[in-house]
């Protein structure tokens, strides 16, 4: 099942308005256990402490954004995933970040996140939309249904320029039995202007060339973020370290900052 832009939305699904800066969202509920809260931390750009400038990888992100719908960043921990996102997302308006913890391969607390997150400038969100607040494992329609409520307005209100959502540590989802279908459905229902970036420490279940020849989804491994040696020999430099040091440590590191850093500091 997919959807686009150009579907109707129905006026029966009703609209809730949300905004990322809440700390909590009240659900219409007959009990207290339907009161969910939002972890505002999880919803902010994580500061990005890079030590040097990485034009090389800053382009490489760039060409994918403009050239794709989504991108999808493989690597172990480590690896500066989250730093390049960060500095990158910093960089950039109308954009939305979402931590994802283990904690929360449930879908309500999934949705409500997801939702949280989206910032109102550009995703206008219902005033009356109705959680699931109950663990079942969601249907495709539920899925589709929630998405189209949150793309709404950025479906068919006025151009508000590019936006970026940004899924960090995603693979603490891969296990959850929606997963696949909100994968998919997400990658399908994107607005335009839109793009969506997702950092994992491995590449989700189930094949990925599909929606890689419909050039859907641009996937960039840890072999591409890892430091070269100029750029080993710039941040070695800048702790000080010789460059005859930097090309050892770039050999036995396999360019991994956790690794160069930790090297260094040896």
């Amino acid at each position: 099942m997919t959807f686009s832009q150009h579907e109707s939305i129905d006026p029966n699904w009703g609209y809730e308005l949300m905004d990322h800066t809440v700390c909590r969202i009240h659900q219409p509920a007959e009990s207290a256990s339907d009161e969910f809260h939002i972890l505002r931390g999880k919803l902010t750009i994580p500061r990005s402490a890079s030590l040097i400038k990485r034009p090389r990888i800053n382009s490489l992100l760039k060409k994918s954004v403009d050239q794709f719908p989504a991108t999808l960043i493989s690597g172990r921990s480590g690896t500066g995933k989250t730093c390049l996102a960060a500095g990158f997302a910093a960089a950039r308006k109308n954009v939305s970040w979402y931590s994802v913890e283990s904690t929360d391969v449930g879908w309500p607390v999934f949705s409500r996140h997801f939702a949280a997150s989206l910032p109102s400038t550009v995703y206008e969100n219902p005033k009356n939309a109705v959680f699931d607040s109950s663990e079942k494992v969601p249907s495709q329609t539920d899925i589709a249904r929630f998405l189209v409520n949150r793309f709404s307005h950025a479906y068919i209100g006025p151009p508000v320029g590019t936006s970026l959502i940004v899924l960090d540590d995603i693979h603490h989802l891969f296990d959850a039995p929606w997963f696949g279908e909100f994968f998919n459905l997400l990658l399908y229902s994107l607005p335009p202007e839109t793009h969506l970036l997702l950092l994992c420490r491995s590449k989700p279940p189930g094949p990925l060339w599909r929606l890689r020849s419909k050039q859907m989804l641009n996937v960039i491994d840890e072999k591409f973020i890892a430091f070269n040696v100029a750029e080993t020999e710039t941040l070695f430099k800048t702790l000080g370290v010789s460059p005859t040091e930097a090309k050892k440590a770039h050999r036995d590191c396999f360019g991994r900052i956790s690794k160069l850093l930790q090297f260094a500091g040896d």
